[in-house]
Order: C-alpha cells, then sequence, then structure tokens
C-alpha cells in the first residue's frame, strides 16, 4: 500500500510543482510543498496502520475561543 502512496504523490507532485514553476509563481511552490509533505507523512503513517488522531477537536476548541460557546 505505501508503493501505492509514494508513486501517487510523486505522480501529482511533480506535476503540479512543474505547472507552477512553468507559471514562475514560486510563493505557491513553497506552500504547496509543505501541504504536500504534510498531507504525505500523514497518508504514509496511515499505510502503515499508524492510528493518527482527528483534528477536529482541536479545530473545535479554536473555533470555540474565537466565538465564544455555544
Amino acid at each position: 500500500m505505501f508503493i501505492l502512496v509514494i508513486i501517487f504523490y510523486a505522480i501529482i507532485g511533480v506535476t503540479e510543482i512543474y505547472l507552477l514553476a512553468k507559471k514562475k509563481m514560486k510563493k505557491e511552490i513553497y506552500v504547496y510543498s509543505i501541504l504536500l509533505c504534510f498531507s504525505f507523512t500523514i497518508s504514509m503513517l496511515l499505510s502503515f496502520g499508524v492510528k493518527v488522531p482527528s483534528p477536529a477537536n482541536l479545530i473545535e476548541k479554536v473555533v470555540f475561543a474565537i466565538v465564544g460557546e455555544k
């Protein structure tokens, strides 16, 4: 399974970075690369069977801190 994840991310990453480089969008390449690495790491962990905690609780706490409790 992890080989499929690597192949998928390599194809998508190279394609998208090439298109961004062609348009000379350097800042977007950096942001895209960081997000791609983050999602690749999570995907690899999931493919190895590691239980990754959901970010929903953290997001809920941040939103309630900004907006206020119900």
